[in-house]
């Protein structure tokens, strides 16, 4: 299917809130060839890459709910997923339109209606992610949501939502939501509240991830940390802007901004809460005021992402909720299914390598590269300066919480594994000495 031509600026029916998120998520990638390889799938309709895309119908239809494993419940001030009555409810499934040819004969088998044939119209935006899209009802933007969808292509590989992963994220979404009054009050996690798979393709699935109220109504801006440093189509990269309002050198406020805010939260969490980010830039947001001010507030989105701690959970007195898949504990909660993934110090190593190495390392280049086209005043930032800054500001957050201290400091990238001894030997401080870095 290709996208439906659009004869209004649909957008506007959004609240500007969420029009400028879009923008900056489309329009503010970093790097985007290194994930867009138009070389493996030519054929791939770049209408629904986020930089070249307008808005687009959505395909979406009412499949009948005894079709599918359903999750969670939907949002009542969203946008309306079920419909019917108990003996023929059905749920609004969405799909890619270049999924769709792939979901017809499902589709035919299950007797699904199409929304827009019932009168139900659904326009579409793709964010950074691809498959994930904002979504909203003709003439409701108001009620959009984010809407993950499983998308299977040469360009992206398999980006299917499977049952389990349906379950990981409704599970995580139960584990965040119950002690979020707990947890750092500068830390905002994205709601993924509602999820199905069909009972015939556990591997085609969908989520649905609620927009912050905050965001929607304009109080809070977010921008994705790919955006600092991303300009489709000659835009200016958001830090930039965000520097010609400072006094601040390039470094110190990136310094203030990035690794002063997210190493303390990183050693809380962490230690704190047994909660693990996945650190990247597109996970990432930084929360900004009505007038583009960094407030020192940070968003995460996607659950898929998130790794648990259990053992230090259990021994810090969290209680574990009744989680879906509690079947397939592992395979739902306890691994990425590949190598090293099951244990503890590799979830460690990939949070804080997607940091140092994909956020600051990049805005350390992409500070040098600004320094020598005269686009930022010096001193002109050194390799290895910002995540040496950002370690610093980690061992003190862990000297603080720890009440130890840790000798001298070194910048973490070049000896993360070093590092990685450091805080198994702290985590025994949690937990009993023979407890196990490996859930």
């Amino acid at each position: 299917m290709s996208a439906e031509p659009v004869t209004a600026d649909v957008t506007e029916q959004l609240p500007p809130g969420l029009r400028d998120w879009m923008t900056l998520e489309r329009l503010h990638l970093y790097k985007p060839d290194l994930f867009q390889n138009s070389k493996r799938d030519p054929s791939f309709d770049i209408r629904y890459l986020p930089q070249h895309s307008q808005a687009f119908r959505l395909p979406s239809y009412w499949v009948p709910r005894r079709r599918l494993h359903v999750l969670g419940a939907p949002a009542s001030e969203a946008m309306a997923l079920v419909s019917g009555s108990s003996s023929d409810e059905r749920v609004l499934f969405p799909v890619h339109p270049s999924a769709l040819e792939d979901f017809h004969p499902w589709l035919r088998e299950v007797d699904a209606r199409d929304a827009a044939a019932e009168g139900l119209r659904i326009w579409a935006l793709p964010t950074s992610s691809i498959r994930t899209l904002l979504a909203w009802p003709e003439g409701g933007g108001e009620r959009a949501v984010f809407v993950k969808t499983s998308l299977h292509t040469a360009m992206f590989r398999d980006r299917r939502i499977t049952r389990i992963g349906v379950g990981r994220a409704v599970g995580l979404n139960t584990v965040v939501a119950q002690a979020r009054e707990q947890l750092p009050s500068k830390l905002h996690v994205l709601s993924e509240v509602f999820g199905f798979s069909p009972r015939h393709r556990l591997d085609s699935g969908a989520l649905v991830r609620l927009a912050p109220p905050e965001v929607s109504d304009g109080r809070t801006r977010l921008a994705p940390l790919f955006s600092l440093l991303g300009g489709h189509d000659g835009r200016t990269p958001l830090l930039l802007t965000m520097l010609e309002r400072t006094d601040a050198t390039p470094v110190e406020f990136v310094d203030r901004v990035l690794c002063a805010w997210f190493a303390p939260l990183w050693a809380e969490l962490t230690f704190g809460h047994g909660i693990i980010l996945e650190s990247h830039g597109q996970d990432l947001m930084l929360a900004l005021s009505a007038d583009g001010v960094a407030t020192g507030d940070l968003y995460y989105r996607d659950l898929e992402g998130l790794q648990i701690d259990w053992e230090l959970r259990r021994h810090l007195g969290w209680p574990t909720p009744e989680l879906p898949n509690a079947w397939g504990w592992r395979e739902t909660y306890g691994t990425w299914s590949h190598r090293y993934s099951d244990f503890l110090w590799y979830k460690w190593r990939t949070s804080l390598f997607a940091f140092l190495r994909l956020v600051l390392v990049e805005t350390e280049e992409t500070l040098r590269g600004w320094y020598d086209r005269g686009l930022v005043r010096g001193p002109k930032c050194a390799e290895g300066e910002l995540t040496t800054l950002f370690s610093h500001h980690l061992f003190t957050a862990l000297e603080r919480q720890f009440n130890v201290s840790l000798g001298p400091r070194y910048d973490l990238l070049p000896s993360l594994n070093r590092f990685l001894i450091t805080l198994v030997e702290l985590r025994k401080l949690k937990c009993p000495v023979n407890s196990s870095v490996n859930p």
